[in-house]
């Protein structure tokens, strides 16, 4: 089903540096398409067609996971809220080492369609596409800090520093216990932290014996504190400058869950 949101309401960050009054024109301006992303293999080309113009694709809600496959070797990220897509984009062109990627739809959602109609709508306010450059910057960056954390020695190091990574931006604290509702498959996380399923498995029973892991029916559950490496690789994919962690959230700093109903 197609749909039109306000991009600048779903979305505020995206305006940011704009005052008003023409602040209201631009949430009145940035408006889009939305399409639902049901959950499962996501043939993206396929059901776009023809549209690949303009800035791309944001997503609104849900979460997903890019799967790229390189020769029998594979890796993983995972996407969601506010993160820029182009899906269609790819280097199988030029590249010398053939790679193929997929998309999968972990937690059914929203992308809005950026494309060159709301392209022309929004270039009286310059502030959305600087955003929207800082927006695909940071991924750039949540990318930088994933290849860090794949660097460590140890799996179940690797692991939780995935888990408080994406704690940091998904998840919400609930009491001493941090809620990632990020519902990964052992064999996704395999993926995510480049190691075999077999030991991943092995990896997350230690961390369930140690009590600072738990699997919930909405995702994840850790408890503890921020590694200090995780900060260090943190640091190195906000500024490229190790050990720069300050403009890094801890765990602190994420929101406090609300009670579901």
């Amino acid at each position: 089903m197609v749909t039109i949101v306000p991009v600048l309401q779903i979305d505020p960050d995206l305006a940011e540096g704009i005052a008003e009054p023409r602040l209201s024109a631009a949430v009145g301006a940035c408006r889009a398409r939305a399409v639902e992303v049901p959950p499962g293999q996501w043939e993206v080309v396929d059901e776009l067609g023809g549209e690949r113009s303009g800035f791309g694709l944001l997503v609104v809600s849900g979460i997903l996971c890019r799967r790229v496959v390189q020769g029998e070797c594979n890796g993983a990220e995972v996407v969601g809220p506010g993160d820029l897509l182009r899906p269609w984009e790819g280097i199988g062109g030029w590249a010398s080492i053939p790679t193929e990627s997929t998309w999968r739809v972990i937690e059914p959602g929203r992308v809005a369609i950026l494309d060159e109609s709301f392209v022309l709508r929004a270039s009286p306010y310059s502030e959305v596409s600087i955003n929207l450059v800082r927006r695909a910057l940071q991924r750039s960056r949540y990318l930088a800090v994933l290849i860090a954390i794949i660097g460590q020695r140890r799996i179940e190091s690797r692991l939780t520093m995935l888990f408080w990574h994406l704690a940091d931006r998904f998840g919400q604290v609930n009491g001493e216990w941090v809620e990632v509702p990020v519902p990964l498959t052992h064999g996704t996380l395999a993926e995510l932290v480049a190691a075999r399923r077999p030991s991943v498995t092995t990896a997350l029973s230690h961390l369930y014996e140690r009590e600072v892991l738990q699997r919930t029916e909405r995702g994840w559950r850790l408890r503890g504190t921020v590694p200090p490496e995780l900060l260090e690789v943190q640091g190195v994919g906000a500024s490229g400058e190790a050990g720069r962690t300050s403009d890094i959230p801890s765990s602190s700093s994420l929101e406090t869950a609300s009670p579901r109903s």
